[in-house]
């Protein structure tokens, strides 16, 4: 289903594409807060971290949820799946694998970072997760281990954009908080660190095209604005430009044709970027690119 999930405070909201429609899927109350929020790759599943360290796991098509696992001990601000594992990054400076078949609230604990887990992404072959943490440093884990199999110390700040290439095997991405505002390339094949692109702001959130070999970023200070660059070049296709406070959250649509921005301004922005997968020639960029604000509240 095409539905975006929104999490305002202590609830979780989902707006459907096709009707328009919001619905409440949860409210946690007064004493907890959601800090993240993130669907399974295939069906209706959407897991919610919570500011106290828990992670729930809502069935979102009956508004019903299913479990609640424990195991962090400070606020889950990233969580990414991996078929039925869930991984889930913390203030804590852990991450957990979680099984989420399994009655264990989580198998494995990760140990690597220093300070809070901020970004977490498995690779397309689902072999891979990249972590990267306010410590300023960038992991890579295979499933099975329980330390990094690589390290990445370039970034000169917090590091919780990661984007995985869909195009080519083991090219990863990650971007650097304000005093560092680069997107830097890896190939985790041979470790090796390939390219660096000063973008002279915070960045905030990547996300590669599935339909055009092109990356999003989204910024903070000082410029607070989108851009889209074409790879391996990173000559810059356009920057989109509204949000009045840092972009502090993207997503892409199911058929990578729109790209959704939440900012520090309380407004969500759909922007239409990609082409279908069919029209793959030229420029990613549709001539009616737009901007469009919904309120689901």
């Amino acid at each position: 289903a095409n539905v975006l999930s929104v999490c305002l405070s202590n609830s979780v909201y989902m707006w459907s594409a096709s009707t328009s429609r919001v619905t409440k899927l949860c409210d946690l109350g007064p004493d907890d807060t959601v800090t993240s929020v993130s669907w399974t790759q295939r069906g209706a599943h959407l897991a919610v971290g919570t500011n106290k360290g828990e992670v729930q796991i809502w069935d979102s098509a009956q508004c019903r949820k299913l479990r609640t696992m424990s195991g962090h001990r400070g606020r889950v601000g990233t969580m990414a799946w991996n078929g039925y594992v869930l991984s889930t990054g913390s203030r804590d400076h852990h991450i957990l694998h979680r099984d989420v078949r399994q009655q264990a609230h989580f198998m494995s604990r990760l140990q690597g970072h220093r300070q809070e887990v901020c970004g977490l992404r498995w690779s397309y072959d689902e072999q891979q997760l990249a972590s990267g943490g306010n410590d300023n440093k960038l992991y890579v884990w295979s499933l099975r281990s329980t330390s990094p199999v690589l390290k990445f110390s370039e970034h000169q700040a917090a590091v919780k954009a990661i984007a995985w290439s869909p195009h080519q095997h083991g090219l990863l991405a990650s971007g650097g908080g304000t005093a560092d505002r680069c997107i830097r390339f890896w190939n985790t094949v041979n470790n090796t660190a390939l390219s660096c692109v000063d973008t002279g702001s915070q960045v905030c959130n990547l996300i590669w095209s599935k339909n055009v070999n092109e990356i999003v970023s989204t910024h903070g200070y000082s410029l607070n604005q989108i851009c889209v660059w074409k790879y391996p070049s990173m000559s810059k296709v356009t920057t989109l430009t509204g949000h009045t406070y840092r972009v502090l959250y993207l997503a892409i649509s199911p058929d990578g044709q729109t790209v959704v921005t939440g900012a520090g301004d309380e407004t969500l922005r759909f922007w239409n970027v990609f082409p279908g997968t069919k029209s793959r020639s030229g420029s990613g960029l549709s001539s009616g690119s737009q901007s469009f604000n919904r309120t689901i509240r």
